[in-house]
């Protein structure tokens, strides 16, 4: 991005009057500006007002063709799957698109532009004639699904960005519910029948972990059984961990369908129908077991 003249301006006279020649000659003061010691109309502070102007519109220049060599590699790009989810996370609410399709966000501080780009996780899905988009905004440390209005934007953004004959359908949902019913076998030195931490640091070990196993998946990635477990028995005071089942649901759909492959019982793995899960704490079943293994 070009610097502003008074910047570029001020690197050269700042250069300029250090150096000790320079000093020695006009018998400068070290203290005081380049400003406080050269008169407007002087030769020299014009000489850097012409020399500032022409490096500015060099710069401008610059950024110029960098935009423009922007845009003839996007022309040339093929559209893969990540370059549509790029063009989604790219989406900004309230503002309208250039001829170019492309947003002017000259007028715009950072802040306004990231707080417009309200698009936190998007995955393409490809389907029978159509490009699924799977998006969620963020709320805090959560994520959650877009307004009616922010949709229906997001919509008219992506079909006028992709490509002629490509056609997307932007879906936004609130999070799968999984259910689980887990035997945890625990040291009855480190935690509790209930699970708990003797010590009382910690109250549900083993929720917090299946909480956060959840949240450390990317968007649209796949819940699977045996990494869950994996990261449960990390626990401190946990021996061993046995799935006895593992069940998720959306929509109108309940955790006993079987109409749909994408619900009900998981067989070790599954990717939610929104892009992302939440542990349905309520119908999940812990069975703590004691177990001391000596070996």
């Amino acid at each position: 991005m070009a610097r502003e003249i008074r910047e570029i301006k001020k690197q050269m006279t700042d250069h300029y009057i250090a150096n000790a020649a320079v000093s020695k000659t006009y018998n400068l003061d070290p203290v005081k500006t380049f400003e406080q010691q050269f008169s407007k109309v002087s030769i020299e502070n014009m000489l850097f007002d012409t020399l500032a102007f022409a490096i500015w519109l060099f710069e401008k220049l610059l950024d110029q063709n960098k935009v423009d060599i922007n845009e003839e590699i996007a022309k040339s790009r093929i559209h893969n799957q990540k370059w549509y989810r790029e063009k989604a996370l790219d989406f900004m609410f309230g503002r309208s698109l250039t001829e170019s399709d492309r947003y002017d966000t000259t007028d715009l501080t950072e802040k306004e532009i990231q707080e417009a780009k309200i698009i936190a996780n998007a995955a393409p899905v490809k389907m029978q004639g159509y490009l699924r988009m799977k998006v969620v905004k963020r709320k805090g440390e959560e994520l959650h699904p877009l307004s009616p209005a922010e949709l229906k934007a997001f919509e008219s953004y992506m079909n006028r960005v992709t490509d002629a004959g490509t056609y997307v359908v932007p879906t936004t949902n609130a999070a799968d519910d999984l259910k689980l019913h887990l035997d945890v076998y625990y040291n009855e030195m480190i935690l509790a029948q209930d699970g708990s931490r003797l010590d009382g640091t910690v109250q549900k070990p083993v929720i917090d972990v299946m909480n956060s196993y959840l949240k450390s998946l990317r968007f649209n990635g796949a819940f699977v059984e045996t990494k869950l477990m994996d990261e449960i028995q990390k626990i401190e005071g946990v021996s061993m961990v046995k799935i006895v089942g593992a069940w998720s649901k959306y929509g109108f759909y309940g955790y006993e369908s079987t109409e749909n492959p994408n619900v009900g019982l998981i067989n070790e793995v599954r990717i939610a129908d929104a892009g992302y899960m939440k542990l349905d704490e309520t119908n999940t079943v812990v069975n703590y077991k004691a177990f001391m293994d000596y070996e």
